[in-house]
């Protein structure tokens, strides 16, 4: 068998020479064959066909690679980072639900503890009879001094007893005050409540009463003080007499 070794192609022993080129074919060495894959036959690099079987050689080749076995798909796939990390950070996870046991048992003990001992309520509150006719001097104060501001004589009357001595009089006094002066401020200082009985008692009271005179157009600041005898009358206290620090009855 001759191989055209420029055209790469196998003659017969009949050809001398290459039957596309004209080159003086030789013999093929042996270290340039192969065998055929289906009948073992040499073949030559370029041979399209076997001599021997026709089997194309091309073909074989590409039927070898093609039926090559191939690398298996694993069954199982890695794991995700996310899964890895998640897991790097369980310790943590566990120990913050053991903190939350803790946390649970801790308060649990505290409120049996609690439970157990019924909180003591807090002592009553209990108020002197000064202390209760203090608050009921005060309520007369303020009436007196919401009298003034609005120039109220009921409520005036309102706190003072029928048996009060020159009622007539002193209310007298109060709108003659009221007529000429207009009162501007009203606030009151109490000391030395003192309660004899259920139904009597006395205080001492003083007033700064500042009043706006029309016909001067000035300012005059008032403060009286007065020593007060009060009775319980109808439920409530009632100025029973009143008397200037300087012992002029008023």
């Amino acid at each position: 068998m001759t191989y055209c070794s420029q055209c790469q192609i196998v003659h017969g022993e009949e050809h001398r020479f290459c039957q596309r080129c004209g080159q003086l074919l030789k013999p093929a060495p042996a270290s340039a064959t192969r065998a055929c894959p289906r009948c073992g036959a040499p073949t030559f690099p370029g041979q399209k066909f076997c001599t021997d079987c026709g089997l194309p050689l091309r073909l074989t080749t590409a039927s070898r690679e093609e039926f090559a076995p191939q690398a298996r798909t694993p069954l199982f796939y890695p794991r995700a980072p996310e899964i890895r990390a998640s897991r790097r950070r369980r310790p943590g996870f566990a120990l913050g639900v053991v903190g939350l046991v803790l946390l649970i048992v801790v308060g649990y003990y505290v409120w049996g503890k609690l439970g157990s001992h019924p909180a003591t309520p807090p002592p009553a509150v209990v108020s002197t009879p000064q202390e209760d006719l203090r608050r009921e001097v005060e309520k007369l104060a303020e009436k007196i001094r919401a009298a003034h501001l609005n120039k109220d004589i009921n409520k005036w009357l309102s706190c003072y007893s029928p048996t009060y001595p020159n009622l007539g009089r002193v209310e007298g006094q109060i709108l003659e005050l009221w007529k000429n002066y207009d009162v501007r401020e009203v606030s009151y200082r109490i000391a030395n409540v003192q309660q004899a009985g259920e139904r009597q008692g006395s205080a001492s009271i003083v007033w700064s009463i500042q009043v706006f005179d029309h016909r001067t157009h000035d300012y005059t600041l008032l403060r009286p003080a007065y020593k007060i005898s009060l009775e319980k009358a109808n439920g409530g206290w009632k100025i029973r007499d009143s008397k200037e620090e300087t012992g002029e009855s008023r």
